[in-house]
């Protein structure tokens, strides 16, 4: 079992990639959005992003906080983070030649995989997935794996319900991208039905000595559009706490339910890009305060 989370820093890395359409989602574009659009929609990365920073200058430790971005309009978020090195991540969607260039710390890749699917085709997948995991290890950009399952109707009766399939099959999927040489240097995942699978998906993940691979769980994954006011919501804190208690659990991944009601805000004119950014900051320092304490009240038991 890897010791590390319980002795560094935690890791948060914020999604900004293409889990949300900024120009279609957010600037209600139709169509190919024009090099105005897609401007607008690279500052509204850019706000998120001074909210990361304003976190840093308000207590997150810079070694603690991390962006996924895609290589197109999420750019120059990449290349600012790069230059105060925070951690970053992106998707190969754009190239090997683009993440090159970008220098990154992750290749980024989300996938569902059951494990239970037809072999012929789950095995042209792992081996894909092995070449991919090999050239991104060789490229100093190793893989960063967001992984879910879902389950099928007969696989759900079989384990008593979805969310207990769903976490039996995360397990075996795990398991099978490592047998198939498929190493990343870090999972994560959505929660899963308990705290017993949650531990148990953090020692299949470091297993036969994987000390340096990390794990994240994905908090503030919902748009939570009509959530107006600053903080986490009690199911964010619950995933928080969650992550901080489990060993060998690192930290976690963040996603747009932290930014997207805030932007949809700005963007709206009904606030000010400062408030904006203050938001976005309060979310990540209240995580950071949570999983600190949580954390420390978890070594003392």
């Amino acid at each position: 079992m890897n010791d590390s989370s319980t002795d560094s820093n935690p890791l948060f890395i914020v999604a900004l990639d293409d889990r949300v359409d900024f120009c279609a989602e957010l600037l209600n574009t139709s169509g190919e959005p024009s090099a105005a659009e897609r401007e607008q929609a690279s500052d509204l990365k850019r706000v998120v992003f001074e909210g990361i920073t304003a976190a840093v200058e308000n207590g997150l430790a810079k070694s603690s906080v991390g962006v996924w971005a895609d290589s197109d309009l999420g750019e120059s978020v990449l290349l600012r983070a790069r230059a105060m090195s925070m951690a970053t991540v992106s998707s190969p969607g754009s190239g090997a030649h683009s993440l090159g260039k970008l220098n990154v710390d992750y290749t980024g890749v989300q996938l569902t995989l059951n494990p239970d699917s037809p072999k012929e085709t789950r095995n042209e997948l792992l081996g894909r997935l092995k070449i991919v995991s090999d050239k991104a290890r060789d490229e100093s950009m190793p893989l960063l794996i967001e992984l879910d399952a879902v389950p099928t109707p007969t696989q759900t009766e079989m384990y008593g319900g979805e969310p207990e399939a769903r976490s039996m099959l995360l397990l075996a999927a795990v398991q099978q991208l490592q047998d198939s040489g498929v190493d990343p240097a870090a999972w994560v995942f959505e929660p899963v039905a308990d705290d017993t699978y949650t531990a148990a998906l953090a020692a299949q993940v470091h297993l036969d000595d994987r000390s340096d691979t990390r794990m994240l769980l994905v908090v503030s994954g919902d748009l939570a559009p009509g959530q107006v006011g600053m903080g986490l919501l009690a199911n964010e804190k619950k995933v928080v706490r969650l992550a901080a208690r489990t060993q060998g659990v690192d930290g976690l991944l963040i996603g747009p339910g932290a930014y997207y009601r805030h932007l949809v805000r700005f963007n709206e004119g009904l606030i000010e890009r400062v408030e904006a950014v203050d938001a976005i900051a309060s979310h990540l320092n209240e995580s950071n305060d949570i999983f600190e304490k949580s954390r420390a009240a978890s070594k003392a038991l």
